[in-house]
């Protein structure tokens, strides 16, 4: 047993000072090419958390860990497109789905639905588009129907707190 623990020792002793010799190098590398500093960090620490879960014979170089940034910045750039291509989806949507609405109605509810944390914007959407009940709505999420209840009850929060104060007054049809 002492031997599996001295070599864990040694494996996380060398992760360390590859960490400390090269990550201002990587972070530098990620935020000249990400304009998010906060984002830029995690990228970062993606690019060090592949490299201790690579297990690699040695200790990778600057040029394998810049690559595997590189990797990394891609799989970002396709995220953004792909949140993108579901922002302009759900504009779509909204034009359809919202019952009775007006087309400047149906554009304003969905550019606040877009502002929403991807969670809040689900639920919503879970609620009321896919007209799901609490405990429907509990199972779909994987959690308790108390659970469902709360982070339904938050989201129309948020959705309130970033609507204009037209899309929150009562309809009357």
């Amino acid at each position: 047993m002492s031997g599996g623990n001295t070599m864990l020792a040694a494996k996380e002793q060398a992760f360390i000072d590859l960490h400390t010799q090269h990550s201002a190098r990587v972070y530098g590398y990620i935020a000249r090419r990400i304009n998010d500093r906060h984002r830029a960090e995690e990228l970062a620490a993606d690019v060090f958390r592949i490299a201790w879960q690579k297990q690699l014979s040695e200790p990778p170089g600057i040029g394998w860990l810049l690559a595997t940034a590189r990797n990394v910045i891609g799989n970002e750039y396709k995220g953004r497109r792909r949140r993108q291509e579901l922002t302009d989806r759900l504009k779509e949507e909204a034009r359809s789905q919202i019952p009775g609405a007006d087309t400047e109605e149906q554009a304003a509810v969905a550019a606040v639905l877009v502002q929403l944390r991807e969670r809040d914007r689900e639920v919503l959407m879970l609620s009321y588009w896919d007209d799901l009940t609490t405990a429907e709505l509990a199972q779909t999420l994987g959690c308790s129907p108390s659970a469902a209840a709360v982070r339904l009850h938050r989201a129309r929060r948020a959705f309130a707190k970033a609507a204009p104060s037209h899309l929150m007054t009562e309809r009357k049809d």
